[in-house]
């Protein structure tokens, strides 16, 4: 069996400790021929399981009062990956067939032989490529004016170019939306498998249910996924998407506030880069 020669970030939180033995579970069934380091970027909690290479990060043990955003947490979590190249995952992407290890590991050595490759996306169910073909086979470029360029779906990183899109003040989905933008402006080199060949439900890499927990809650697919793979899980816990209460005026007031905070921030930032980007050319 060949060494790996990636490791892979599996991004998660201390709340979603409950999809930690399901989702390992699952990867030791559907890959089992990975053989390099699984990070699991945690706050406080460790986690093991028998075969695999589990690191738990434990990127918040020294402050576990103090609530960090989520990309902290991950700016912290790439500080400790002594790895170029890594698979970027998060807890609740449950494997739901045999991952095409070989198709993962042909990619990795493309990137490592080709520096200027910065992501290759894996699915056809992140982002929009350009019509016309890269020099890589089955590689597209990805448009670089699309709202969401960066992409939290399963994709190999060069890690320095994913930490360079982070901002400490940003969420999940903050740090889709403007770091997108700022991608855009520094023109990485964004690539996406040929969506004529990978086809969700068809063929995948990297076959997984996209976002098993929605909103704090269970997907509608995880269920039978799981009693196939003899998964016990208390559903009711978190509950199903479909049973989301209505979210009042007041916490939709809150997250507005807090994201015209974030988005005040992004924009002096992008004045910045826009002008740099300028002096450059």
């Amino acid at each position: 069996m060949r060494k790996s020669s990636f490791s892979i970030l599996i991004n998660t939180c201390d709340n979603f400790e409950d999809c930690w033995m399901p989702f390992f579970t699952l990867f030791k069934n559907y890959w089992p021929d990975y053989s390099g380091k699984i990070y699991l970027n945690t706050e406080t909690k460790s986690f093991e399981f028998p075969g695999l290479n589990i690191i738990s990060i434990k990127n918040n043990v020294q402050t576990p009062d103090k609530k960090i955003t989520w990309s902290e947490c991950l700016i912290r979590a790439l500080k400790t990956i002594d790895c170029e190249i890594i698979l970027y995952m998060q807890e609740d992407y449950f494997l739901k067939d045999y991952v095409k290890t070989e198709l993962v590991e042909k990619y990795v050595d493309l990137m490592t032989e080709n520096k200027d490759i910065h992501c290759v996306h894996l699915t056809d169910q992140a982002i929009e490529a350009n019509l016309q073909p890269s020099e890589y086979e089955n590689l597209y470029p990805a448009i670089l004016n699309q709202r969401y360029l960066i992409s939290c779906q399963a994709a190999l990183w060069r890690k320095d170019i994913l930490f360079s899109c982070l901002r400490p003040y940003e969420d999940a989905w903050q740090f889709e939306e403007f770091g997108s933008k700022r991608g855009a402006i520094l023109r990485h080199n964004i690539f996406v498998v040929d969506k004529n060949w990978v086809k969700l439900d068809e063929f995948e890499i990297i076959p997984y249910i996209f976002t098993g927990i929605i909103q704090g809650r269970w997907y509608n697919q995880v269920p039978p996924l799981f009693e196939k793979n003899g998964i016990l899980m208390d559903f009711t816990k978190r509950g199903f998407l479909d049973e989301m209460p209505y979210k009042s005026i007041s916490k939709k007031l809150i997250h507005g506030w807090k994201h015209l905070i974030v988005s005040i921030k992004y924009y002096s930032e992008l004045y910045c880069l826009i002008r740099s980007r300028k002096n450059n050319d």
